[in-house]
């Protein structure tokens, strides 16, 4: 944490600084920087810069993006709290003054959202008593989210109520204020609530500490004279940063943030799950709110206008379509076995024709339509379109007449088919030796198998031919 970083103290998209070293990367070094970035580059630089205007990885929020020189800016690393390092696919020489330019609308939305958990986590801790024990935003990509991992249980009621609050924060436009609380300050004036981040577990406090009361969050502190309680990451040490909105929060932070609540304009909870014993919510704030409800709302209404209601009665429709949907699914299943029994008396009576000749040849498999092929040791039936649920049917009904070893099948595509199949004793031992062929996936119990055949008709009915 660099606390006379330009990132901290101006809101510029351009800087000017020096290249004070410039670093080439190569083997393994260059590799694990490779993984981090997710891509290969014919080469690497780590840079040293004598300011600080790219906000470096840290507290669950990603690094800034930029240009240096107009070379792209792949990653901005704090090492030690001691300087940054800028990975660079380009080199600069050491010594030359360089244009940094600053993705602003990029740094705009990380402030937006860390904000926004700031004063979601706060809202919890003071109502629920619950710590942040895992914080991560990822703002990039077609879905971009904030995840936030509590210790304690969070209902959809509560989350509801709590997302209310939280915008109601944000309406009162308050001020988000910075403090840094120095060494010499000391420890005893500080009372930390345990936090984290980055999916992380909360380190334990050192024993030196003091688990003091709090006045005013917000004002200025003066040493001896007043406490500060707030949330914290990891233990502290050193001058320590902290974010406070009056009333609302106060948590020690390396982070970007607005600098009053209203800037945020919209806090969303996206949807929430249990983990580990406690919440995992994500949710959105600022621009990237507004465009995920935006999205959401178009396809509200693209909905109701395609089942001819307004959105109000959407549920109501939603709900009777579903019942229709299942209505129709059972008269379809219903349908769907009297074809079964159709064809398994069709194969019955031929069977009973061909039984002289032992051969059972049925009709050459196109996929098409309702067909069975095989002969007195192995039979395949085809039923167009039926998912998997049908095709165990299909055979549970096709056992009052096959008396040998068969299969269900269903085309999926020009080269895959879906089955199930049953049969006689030794039929699993028989499947597992079809499976060497290459063509065959699944398993199951000579009762029922299922999986897929990966192959043309003409395979299919090849396999068929010389089954044994």
């Amino acid at each position: 944490m660099f606390k006379n970083a330009l990132y901290y103290q101006e809101e510029k998209e351009s800087y000017k600084a020096k290249v004070l070293s410039c670093l080439p990367l190569e083997g393994k070094e260059k590799a694990t920087w490779e993984k981090r970035v997710g891509k290969s580059f014919p080469a690497l630089f780590l840079l040293r810069l004598s300011e600080e205007p790219f906000y470096p990885e840290g507290g669950g929020q990603a690094p800034d993006k930029g240009t240096i020189d107009g070379a792209e800016l792949l990653f901005a690393e704090n090492v030690e709290d001691e300087y940054i390092v800028h990975l660079l696919p380009t080199a600069l020489p050491v010594g030359k003054e360089v244009l940094c330019k600053v993705d602003y609308a990029y740094r705009r939305r990380q402030s937006e959202n860390h904000s926004g958990e700031h004063i979601f986590a706060g809202l919890i801790n003071r109502r629920f008593g619950y710590s942040n024990v895992g914080f991560h935003m990822e703002l990039l990509g077609e879905n971009p989210h904030v995840t936030v991992d509590f210790d304690g249980e969070l209902s959809e009621e509560a989350l509801s109520e709590l997302e209310t609050a939280v915008n109601a924060v944000i309406r009162q436009n308050l001020p988000v204020e910075e403090k840094y609380l120095e060494d010499d300050f000391g420890k005893e004036n500080l009372k930390c609530l345990p936090d984290a981040e980055d999916g992380e577990k909360s380190e334990e406090l050192e024993t030196s500490v003091e688990q003091l009361s709090v006045e005013e969050p917000g004002e200025v502190l003066e040493q001896g004279q007043k406490t500060m309680e707030f949330r914290q990451k990891k233990a502290l040490s050193g001058a320590i940063r902290v974010i406070s909105i009056p009333a609302v929060d106060s948590c020690a932070c390396c982070g970007t943030h607005v600098k009053r609540t209203g800037e945020i304009g919209l806090f969303k909870v996206l949807f929430f799950e249990k983990h580990r014993g406690g919440t995992r919510v994500f949710l959105l704030s600022g621009e990237l709110a507004f465009l995920d409800t935006q999205k959401k709302e178009k396809v509200l209404l693209e909905v109701s206008r395609k089942l001819s209601t307004d959105y109000q009665n959407l549920s109501e429709r939603m709900g009777k379509l579903k019942e229709q949907t299942e209505e129709e699914r059972g008269r379809r299943i219903a349908l769907s076995l009297q074809a079964v029994e159709m064809l398994g008396n069709s194969y019955r009576k031929e069977l009973l024709i061909q039984q002289e000749k032992a051969v059972l040849t049925g009709k050459s498999l196109r996929g098409e339509g309702l067909e069975y092929y095989g002969n007195k040791n192995l039979a395949v039936f085809h039923f167009p379109d039926f998912e998997m649920i049908l095709l165990n049917k299909a055979c549970e009904s096709l056992k009052a007449y096959v008396q040998t070893d068969f299969f269900c099948f269903s085309r999926r595509g020009e080269k895959e088919w879906q089955f199930a199949g049953t049969g006689c004793s030794g039929f699993l031992e028989r499947f597992k030796k079809w499976k060497d062929t290459g063509h065959f996936s699944g398993g199951g119990r000579e009762e029922m198998l299922q999986g897929r055949f990966l192959g043309t008709e003409e395979e299919l009915k090849a396999w068929v031919d010389r089954a044994e």
